[in-house]
């Protein structure tokens, strides 16, 4: 029987919650200006949200609990963004305009030093600018509204597939049925002696006694 809350349904639930909000989260925050951390960070706050959704989805997610679920999840993940990516010189941000070089050349030079050493302008693991919040609730409704119709679609499967059947067969066969003779009734062992034959004489003195 198909179970959406366990067993390998569940599992795939779980996954698809993980992936598409991480997803989401990355991409949010590096089109808000932010810095990504390598991809072995990303792996295992993978593998750590999987573990969070896996208990999530024993039962099924609708809008309120999706959305509390993806947007404290996209809050957790840009403040570990924020704060792992500029700690691994493999960190990635998103291009940023510089000032201008020739008027402001000692600006730059610092700048520039901030780059090489996997940092990303304007980027502070403490506070959360008004483009990046725009972007993480954009990534939050977004995951929830894809992600609770899959779920509506997977209850609903579930649903159709344990319901019993109610249609008719379209063919019926014919019994017919045979009629078993009764048995003849066996004539019963003691005879009434106090009561006289119908016809023909008295067979002894003793009936005819009897029947006087």
């Amino acid at each position: 029987m198909l179970n959406p809350s366990s067993g390998a349904v569940g599992f795939g639930r779980a996954l698809l919650w993980a992936v598409v909000v991480l997803a989401l989260a990355l991409t949010a925050h590096f089109e808000a200006g932010g810095h990504l951390p390598p991809l072995e960070i990303v792996a295992l706050l993978g593998g750590l949200l999987l573990v969070v959704t896996t208990v999530a989805v024993r039962r099924r997610i609708r809008w309120p609990g999706g959305l509390a679920l993806a947007g404290l999840g996209q809050y957790a993940l840009h403040h570990v963004f924020s704060f792992l990516g500029g700690s691994f010189p493999g960190g990635a941000c998103a291009p940023s305009a510089l000032p201008d070089a020739g008027a402001h050349a000692h600006l730059a030079g610092s700048l520039s030093g901030t780059f090489v050493h996997g940092a990303c302008v304007g980027a502070d693991s403490t506070v959360m600018g008004p483009g990046m919040l725009v972007w993480h609730a954009l990534a939050t409704v977004v995951s929830v509204g894809l992600l609770v119709g899959v779920e509506r679609g997977v209850w609903l499967l579930a649903s159709w597939l344990v319901r019993p059947l109610s249609v008719a067969p379209l063919w019926v066969p014919v019994v017919r049925r045979a009629l078993v003779p009764a048995a003849p009734e066996a004539p019963g062992t003691s005879v009434d002696v106090h009561v006289a034959p119908e016809r023909g004489p008295p067979s002894s003195a003793l009936v005819m006694y009897l029947a006087a």
